[in-house]
């Protein structure tokens, strides 16, 4: 059992080098010059040059990598340009609602699949398991995102049960 969870830890290394480089070269793609957007439109070369040195965007690609790798190894993520704050400091502040949301989401789910399942294995082969395979296949193949938005229109607009409104980032 031990030899087994130590083959499945090590087998994330790889994946997770794989998917640190595909990050890494999607945010290098991008068409925009990282200090040029830090330095603002009234920057002239020199504080571009500064910034580019300060982030080590001046190096080869090789070593901008490793660098990177090595920042966040260390916890730091950067500063988010939008919010002008540190990353790791943003992931804090939403850790707390986005694990309760995940908890009772996973309660929910348990408190309303469970019975349901032991319903359709109970009637197997009848109009309920059927209705039952039905709803879990539809679940699963129609995108996260979608069921959001149609349990936001039948829950908040058209039923009026929940609150609609938008939440605006502090800066």
């Amino acid at each position: 059992m031990l030899g087994f969870i130590l083959r499945r830890l090590l087998a994330i290394i790889p994946v997770m080098l794989v998917v640190a480089i595909f990050v890494f070269l999607m945010l290098r793609m991008t068409p925009f010059d990282p200090a040029t957007i830090i330095a603002g439109d009234n920057a002239n070369t020199a504080q571009v040059e500064t910034i580019r040195n300060q982030l080590g965007l001046d190096q080869p690609i090789w070593s901008q990598f490793f660098l990177w790798i090595g920042r966040i190894a260390h916890g730091d993520f950067g500063e988010s340009f939008f919010f002008k704050k540190t990353v790791a400091t943003l992931i804090v502040d939403r850790i707390e609602p986005t694990l309760s949301l995940s908890f009772f989401t996973i309660v929910l789910a348990v408190l309303i699949a469970v019975p349901i399942g032991v319903l359709a294995a109970h009637r197997r082969g009848s109009w309920v398991d059927r209705i039952v395979m039905g709803f879990s296949v539809l679940g699963f193949s129609v995108p996260v995102f979608v069921i959001g938005y149609l349990l936001i229109y039948i829950f908040a607009i058209e039923l009026n049960w929940l609150p609609v409104q938008a939440v605006r980032a502090s800066p």
